[in-house]
Formats: C-alpha cells, structure tokens, sequence
C-alpha cells in the first residue's frame, strides 16, 4: 500500500515539473553557447591596417621585416617575407591582436624556405 502511494507522489511531482517547464519561452530555454554572439564593433579596413603596421613596427622581433597588411571588411591578409617560422607566428598573432578582427589570411613566406608556407 505505502508503494502506491509514493508512486502518485512521484507521478504528481514529475507533472508539476514538467508543466512548470512547458510555460517558459522556446528562447528562454536555448543555452548561451548555442546563439551567435553579438557583432563587435565595425572597424574600418584602413584603421585595422594601420593598427598592424604600428604594432609590427614597434615589435624588435619583426620591425624590419618585408610584411604587407591589407584589410577588406574585417579581414586580413598577410603577405610577405619572414625570415623564420617564429617571426612569421609573431605577424599572425598581431594581426589577431587588433580589435575588430574576423579573418587572418597567412600568405607570407620563409626567404630561403622555396614554397610558401600558410597558416
């Protein structure tokens, strides 16, 4: 007798719960990690290009290097040539350093390397 009274104690319970989870929004109930996140600020192409240069230019490492930028809506391309593997990760992680950033194009070489190497 005590087992089907704690069954309709259980049954009711499960109910309640679920009805209660029924009247939310369907957008209440989507995680944050499944909705795109808000845009970031526009930043234009030319500002995004010269924010790079300055940063590569004031960086020891690879201030005298033969590196182009250019900008297109947010994205970047790097071409060029580095001397090795780390000046050109150095490059790379300033152009992704600079606000307002969606894509970075790696087209630099490494002198003496003979192909092109791309990230």
């Amino acid at each position: 007798m005590n087992d089907k009274y704690r069954l309709a104690v259980v049954a009711a319970t499960l109910a309640g719960a679920l009805s209660i989870a029924g009247c939310t929004k369907p957008e209440d109930r989507v995680h944050e990690s499944w909705v795109a996140p808000p845009a970031g600020e526009v930043v234009e192409d030319s500002t995004l290009t010269a924010t790079i240069k300055s940063s590569l230019r004031t960086d020891p490492a690879v201030k005298d290097l033969d590196v182009k930028v250019e900008a297109h809506n947010g994205e970047v391309l790097l071409s060029g040539f580095v001397d090795n593997q780390a000046q050109m990760d150095r490059v790379i992680m300033f152009a992704w350093m600079a606000e307002g950033i969606k894509k970075v194009d790696n087209k630099m070489s490494v002198k003496g390397g003979g192909s092109e190497v791309s990230n």
